[in-house]
């Protein structure tokens, strides 16, 4: 049971609902799918926030809708019979669609996780320590100083 749904109405969109996601992906406009099908935004909406897979497969179709929507800005860049000006409109348009429907694939700026994720060191220097003194056990260590570029002056003298 839906919140805020009756159940004749939420029984009418679950029988609709794959063909409606079917259209989306295809490149059909949202409200044009609800409007044909007598359905509100809001109640087709209440529908896919009742179950967290709808959302996921609601957006999975909006965003393969935008590949429709590139072939179809292919199929306008290539109409040589159209004005340039109303093409470079219509091409604008459909990119900017694009670019809302599947952001990560059209959109202009790329997005970027900036959650830094930190290393724990704590094993990797175990381990090279152990080494270091297996090495040191068996006489394969040689022990002695450092010298830099400034101290290798100071040290020959």
């Amino acid at each position: 049971m839906v919140p805020g749904l009756a159940e004749e109405h939420e029984t009418a969109i679950a029988a609709a609902w794959q063909d409606m996601v079917d259209e989306i992906a295809a490149g059909a406009l949202c409200r044009e799918v609800l409007a044909d099908r007598g359905f509100s935004k809001t109640s087709v909406r209440r529908f896919r926030l009742a179950d967290a897979q709808r959302v996921v497969v609601w957006r999975d179709a909006i965003a393969d809708s935008a590949v429709e929507l590139n072939d179809e800005h292919l199929a306008t860049a290539r109409d040589t019979g159209m004005d340039p000006s109303r093409m470079r409109a219509k091409l604008n348009a459909l990119e900017w669609q694009m670019a809302k429907r599947d952001p990560d694939r059209y959109a202009d700026r790329s997005r970027h996780d900036i959650n830094v994720k930190t290393l724990d060191l704590t094993p990797i220097l175990q381990r090279a320590e152990a080494r270091l003194a297996l090495a040191q056990a068996a006489g394969q260590v040689i022990e002695g100083v450092v010298l830099s570029r400034e101290t290798d002056a100071n040290a020959l003298m």
